[in-house]
Parts: structure tokens; C-alpha cells; sequence
């Protein structure tokens, strides 16, 4: 027996379709529909008035789910509110406070992802076609601005509702493609964690993975700090004297695009230890400049680079700018999602499209540990989206709600 749909119900579902279009289309496009249309804005401010509605819909008393990734999200708000504040004295100015505020409000599209997760699988269902067939035609084009040149590969994911061998085989094409499309590393390293969060068995397995990944990372950090230390001879560019450093041995030659981003963490990581323990806020630089220089010939000057940059890794740039503490908070939050998805994963993977919307999310974890994404407003909200995807599927399968 079919009932009949009110009013109220078309309304909402009308409005539930809208925001996820925006969605898409941000997440599909973001030189267009972020940087011309501010479209992350559009989506942290509609994630603001969900939070509002949902958070004070019985009066004054402030309510809130029982999930531990919604109050992590909660806690790093309040955190980075304190911040800001903090800020607004030890601030560079205005102009450069309001770019990296955006860290701290697009966190509020996570409400957003939280409460449309139960449109978003239908939604989702209609689109893939369209999702897919548009990277097909942007790899044919490769013209880099129709999509990112990491981050499409998220959608790869979260539209997938079957995780059969031979449906990821069919993923697999699609990354070997946008590989070839874009010559893309970060692509490469996104489809080996995919598949490694796919048939990997237990938590106990990754957290071996995850621990011999930082041991080598840390090994690599201290014995390559003698020779990343020389940035600083001979020369007048904020980043150093890289190409110094990069003779220093010939395994910093292999790729210098990682070279450099190590060659910042350790800047941020080592030298700067132990004042990052409590980070330097927002609105403040990141790296030393001299104002008015531009010694690296990019389009912006040195003191510009020095406040927006961000470190190309998005927890290392979060630490820098929140502290120890901020750290603290994802540690919990992806230690909860982890266990969450290990110890249900046949659920999740058979349940509408919850394994995409899980893989989906270590797909922009991966991108973040490489590139900008939550200091970026061309990719955050489609990161706190997709976790706020993640939290509510997560209480479904608790609480059915």
C-alpha cells in the first residue's frame, strides 16, 4: 500500500536533493563551484542551520546523538572557536585570519553529511552514472580543471554499492585510468589503501601496518634532518635553498615533489618543537618571510604563501595551527571509525552503499596526508561531509537511527 506523501515530506526531500547537488557539483568541480561560487560556504552554512535545528529542537537545552564521532566533531569546533578568538590579538591581519578561518567553519558541513545520510544512498544511486561518466570525459580531455587532480577518486568510492572481486576489478580500471589521465601519485597510494582497507581481516592487522608506516616515517625524518637542516644556506627563498638540500643525496632527487613537502614537515615538526605543542592559530604564518618579497616567482608573495600554504599534509598543518590537542581529538575520532569498520565490515560492506561511504573517507584521509584538504575550502567540505556519512551510519547500525 503506497501512502500518501505530504507536503512537508516532498519539501524535504526537494530540499535534501538540493543540498546534495551542491554537493556533487562541489565535489565534482571545485575550480568552478568554490573558488567563482563559493560553494563551500553554501554547504558550512547550510550545515550550520542543521546543527542548529537539530541541536536546540527541544528549546534552550542543548541536545546532541550518542556518538563518539559527533562529539569529536563538537569538540574540535569548540576548540578551534577558542583559537580563533585567541587569535583575533596575535593575528598577521584581518584578510589572512578570515582565509584560514575557514578550517574551523566548513566543520560544520559535517551536519550536513550526519543528517542527509539517509538521502544521500538514493541520491547517489541516480547520479553515479553521471558521476562516472563525467571523470571518463574529464580523463579524455585531461584538462586539470575539470576535476582535482587527487580528490575525484573519492567519488570512485562513494557511489560503489558492491565490493565484489570482480566490481573492484572494474574500480581498479577507473584509478588506472585517472592515473594515466594525471600522472598522479597521491592516485596510486589512494587505490593501495583502498584495497588494503578492503581485505585487510582485523583492526589488529592495520594498526600493524599503521605503526610500521609512522616508524619508517620517523626514521626517515631523523636521518635525513642533517641534511634537510642545509635549506638554509645560501638563500633568500621562504622555502630555502631546496635544490641544495636535494643534491645533498640522491634519493631527494627521485621525486622532489615529496623532498619538499619533508623538507616543510620538518621545519614544522622538528624545529619548531616543542612551541607547535600548542600551535600558532590562525591568521598567523607559518613559515618566516620578509613582506613584500617574492622569492619563489609563484603568482602570490612570499608573506601570502607563508599564512594560506598549509603544509601538504592536513593533519600536520591542523597540529601546527591547533596544538597537540587537535591531534588528540582526530586520534580518538579515526580510532572509533577504524574499530567501528574492521569489526563490522561484512555489515557495512552489504548495507546500501555504507562501504563506499567508509572508503570513500579513508579515500580523502589518504589525499590529506599528502595535499591540502581540511585548511582548504576547495576540499573541506567534502571531507566533513563524508564523515558526517560515515557518524550516522555508524548509529545506524548502533541505535537505527
Amino acid at each position: 500500500m503506497n501512502l500518501p506523501v505530504t507536503n512537508s515530506v516532498q519539501l524535504k526531500i526537494r530540499a535534501s536533493s538540493l543540498l546534495l547537488s551542491l554537493f556533487t557539483l562541489y565535489g565534482m568541480n571545485h575550480f568552478l563551484f568554490e573558488r567563482l561560487l563559493y560553494f563551500n560556504e553554501l554547504l558550512s552554512l547550510a550545515g550550520l542551520l542543521f546543527f542548529f535545528n537539530h541541536s536546540f529542537a527541544e528549546g534552550p537545552r542543548f541536545i546532541y546523538p550518542k556518538n563518539v564521532v559527533y562529539r569529536c566533531v563538537l569538540w574540535f569546533l569548540l576548540l578551534g572557536l577558542i583559537y580563533a578568538v585567541l587569535s583575533i590579538v596575535a593575528k598577521t591581519n584581518w584578510y589572512y585570519f578570515l582565509r584560514n578561518l575557514s578550517i574551523v567553519y566548513s566543520a560544520f558541513s559535517f551536519f550536513l553529511g550526519y543528517h542527509l545520510y539517509s538521502a544521500q544512498h538514493d541520491f547517489f544511486r541516480k547520479t553515479k552514472k553521471i558521476i562516472y561518466g563525467y571523470a571518463l570525459f574529464a580523463f579524455g580531455v585531461r584538462w586539470e580543471q575539470l576535476i582535482d587532480r587527487n580528490a575525484y577518486a573519492f567519488w570512485f568510492a562513494q557511489v560503489k554499492t558492491n565490493w565484489a572481486l570482480q566490481s573492484v576489478v572494474g574500480l581498479v580500471a577507473f584509478y588506472a585510468l585517472y592515473v594515466i589521465s594525471y600522472t598522479s601519485l597521491t592516485v596510486v597510494l589512494i587505490l593501495i589503501f583502498v584495497l588494503l582497507m578492503r581485505y585487510l581481516k582485523t583492526y589488529t592487522q592495520f594498526k600493524l601496518l599503521a605503526f610500521v608506516a609512522v616508524v619508517t616515517f620517523v626514521t626517515i625524518l631523523v636521518v635525513a634532518s642533517p641534511h634537510l637542516a642545509l635549506y638554509k644556506t645560501n638563500t633568500g627563498s621562504i622555502f630555502g635553498n631546496v635544490e641544495y638540500v636535494y643534491a645533498q643525496h640522491p634519493w631527494f632527487s627521485i621525486d622532489p615533489n615529496s623532498s619538499w613537502r619533508l623538507l616543510f614537515w620538518y621545519r614544522i615538526l622538528v624545529e619548531n618543537f616543542p612551541q607547535n605543542l600548542l600551535g600558532i592559530g590562525i591568521g598567523t604564518p607559518l613559515l618566516p618571510y620578509v613582506p613584500g618579497n617574492n622569492s619563489t616567482g609563484l603568482p602570490v608573495d612570499d608573506e601570502t604563501l607563508a599564512h594560506v600554504i598549509g603544509t601538504h599534509n592536513t593533519f600536520i598543518t591542523l597540529f601546527a595551527r591547533f596544538g597537540l590537542v587537535s591531534m588528540l581529538i582526530f586520534a580518538v575520532l579515526y580510532n572509533h571509525i577504524l574499530k567501528e569498520f574492521f569489526r563490522f565490515k561484512s555489515y557495512y560492506l552489504n548495507h546500501r552503499n555504507d562501504g563506499g561511504v567508509f572508503l570513500a573517507f579513508f579515500t580523502l584521509t589518504c589525499v590529506g596526508l599528502f595535499n591540502l584538504l581540511i585548511e582548504s575550502v576547495t576540499l573541506a567540505s567534502l571531507y566533513w561531509v563524508s564523515l558526517g556519512f560515515v557518524a550516522r551510519a555508524i548509529n545506524l547500525r548502533r541505535y537505527g537511527v
